[in-house]
């Protein structure tokens, strides 16, 4: 597949900022585990990317209309004339702080979208108000939905001072562990074989025994050999050095 030159810079503008935004948000939220099309992958690139570039572009006019308005002149008379290319390639250094704001800005957009992904403020707030429950049980909608894969909403941390603990009974007569979650694969709730790993373990043969701790650093377990799993939350206070 040929590129031409305005192919090129269709794809530096309107994909890669956008895939860069995403991939920041990635590294704080889990990918869907929904297989998604190659159209609906560019739509979230292009999304992002005209968020960035709506921002830039207004925070470029203010900074140059308070601080360089000749400047401004100059870019609005290159518009008008069809040369904005021809003015870009004169002031290039322009173009390469704008772009490498662009992908700083970017990084800096998928974090938050990441962020607000994981905490939903938005949708915490709005289902606080009675008026909008009111509403929504009117038309039948009683809870909200999440992309997300239940087992994961349970349990992700939600704070860096949350622990999860869990205590696992194993199916077949396997006994119980016992331990805090350190991690766990993210795929969707109907794959059965999906493992979690435990730290400070311990383990008992029968609901009659005592937990006694195990050697090693560590348990991995598999859903598919789980029949049960209680899930405990604890907040660790940090210590008060002072």
């Amino acid at each position: 597949m040929a590129f031409n030159a305005t192919g090129i810079l269709i794809f530096l503008l309107a994909i890669v900022p956008g895939f860069i935004a995403q991939q920041a948000r990635h590294s704080i939220t889990p990918r869907s585990v929904q297989l998604r099309t190659v159209l609906e992958e560019t739509g979230d690139y292009v999304l992002n990317s005209v968020l960035i570039h709506a921002f830039l572009l207004i925070a470029f006019r203010l900074v140059f209309s308070l601080f360089s308005p000749s400047f401004l002149r100059e870019i609005n008379d290159a518009v008008e004339q069809n040369k904005l290319l021809w003015w870009g390639w004169q002031h290039h250094y322009v173009v390469l702080l704008y772009y490498s704001a662009a992908l700083l800005f970017g990084v800096l957009l998928g974090l938050v979208r990441g962020a607000l992904s994981l905490s939903h403020p938005l949708r915490d707030s709005l289902a606080g108000q009675a008026w909008l429950r009111r509403l929504l049980s009117k038309a039948g909608v009683f809870s909200s939905l999440s992309e997300q894969p239940i087992w994961y909403e349970v349990l992700r941390q939600r704070s860096r001072d949350e622990l999860t603990f869990v205590q696992v009974r194993m199916k077949a007569n396997g006994g119980s562990y016992a331990g805090e979650l350190k991690m766990f694969a993210i795929v969707d709730d109907s794959e059965r074989q999906k493992d979690i790993y435990l730290v400070n373990a311990f383990y008992r043969s029968s609901e009659q025994d005592n937990y006694t701790p195990l050697d090693g650093d560590g348990v991995l377990l598999n859903f598919g050999d789980i029949d049960a799993i209680q899930v405990i939350k604890q907040t660790v206070q940090e210590p008060d050095y002072r």
